[in-house]
């Protein structure tokens, strides 16, 4: 991964006179940048050789004379995020500055995305280094990240409870060390890291409740739908709950349709921008419980309840649990 590689060579000394980080792993590069961070406050505890701009808020020729400035006493850092690459490939002083960078300064660019036929682009290849932080893709590589972060931490997770992991905590790296870092506490001596340590100390995602409420609704199963809701309502606001309700069943009437037209799970995935392999084939396979024609009332049943807590100052949670129960009547019904 990115961050390993980029650890590893500011480690050894080699920081690059320009830097362009890009991608969706947001923590990622908050971590590299941080770890480049302790390189500069080393040579100067004080920070003022770190200049932070957002793209958003500054001009670039601001930044570029900053970079160009020199400093008496340390080397210095500019750090420019949020920066549009398309945009920023148009400024003429950026350009310049790619050609000829000052070496006393190190220069980076954070976006999300790249265009690598621009000329910015090739031009920093040239003189420092670029850098995806992308996320893991498919379950393999998710798995092995989950293991090395566990063994960064001195513990083993085998591949199962690698999974597990993911399944009950999702699949954002920020979040996912955050539980590893209790885990690696929780656990104190012993060195495997076993599921029921998970389900001891790392609070499962919200999804995987609304997850086991859908397959109780399904069941037509009101007792154990409600405490489900229940259980989500206590970890999120009610209208984050709604919402991911009404997601989860907009999700579920586009997988029953594309299943009726013989979509494989991938295909659905790719329509609906669902990235976790186990989020996709879950919801894949709970849409073979219902129909296109009574999810279509339910998204209706969902409007009405929306209009209600908008509306008619109730309960929320009250409206909520009647929702549900009218969607275990509404799905069980012929």
């Amino acid at each position: 991964m990115s961050l390993d590689t980029v650890k590893k060579s500011i480690s050894n000394g080699s920081v690059a006179p320009m830097y362009l980080w890009y991608g969706d792993d947001r923590y990622s590069i908050i971590e590299a940048l941080q770890f480049l961070k302790g390189v500069f406050l080393k040579e100067d505890p004080s920070g003022s050789q770190i200049e932070m701009f957002s793209a958003k808020e500054t001009d670039l020729t601001a930044v570029t004379e900053t970079a160009n400035t020199y400093s008496f006493f340390s080397r210095k850092l500019v750090v420019v995020d949020d920066l549009d690459f398309n945009e920023a490939s148009e400024d003429d002083g950026l350009l310049t500055y790619c050609r000829n960078p000052n070496p006393a300064t190190c220069l980076v660019l954070i976006a999300d995305k790249i265009n690598r036929g621009r000329k910015l682009f090739k031009e920093i290849a040239k003189v420092g280094s670029i850098n995806e932080f992308g996320y893991p893709r498919g379950q393999v590589e998710w798995r092995n990240w989950v293991q090395q972060q566990a063994k960064l931490r001195g513990k083993k997770i085998d591949p199962s409870t690698a999974l597990f992991l993911l399944e009950w905590s999702g699949h954002q790296p920020g979040i996912l060390c955050q539980e590893l870092n209790k885990l690696e506490v929780y656990t104190g001596e012993k060195q495997n890291i076993s599921k029921e340590d998970i389900r001891q100390v790392c609070i499962p995602l919200a999804e995987n409740t609304i997850f086991t409420m859908v397959d109780a609704i399904a069941a037509n199963n009101a007792a154990d739908a409600l405490r489900e809701l229940k259980a989500v309502l206590n970890q999120e606001h009610y209208l984050k709950v709604f919402t991911m309700i009404v997601r989860q069943v907009r999700l579920l009437l586009a997988a029953t349709i594309m299943r009726k037209k013989g979509e494989p799970v991938d295909r659905f995935m790719q329509v609906t921008g669902i990235r976790s392999p186990y989020e996709g084939k879950k919801i894949y396979r709970q849409a073979t419980n219902f129909t296109p024609s009574k999810l279509a009332r339910v998204m209706e049943d969902c409007l009405q309840t929306d209009i209600a807590l908008k509306n008619s100052g109730g309960n929320p949670h009250f409206l909520l649990e009647l929702m549900v129960i009218r969607f275990c009547f509404d799905l069980c019904q012929g």
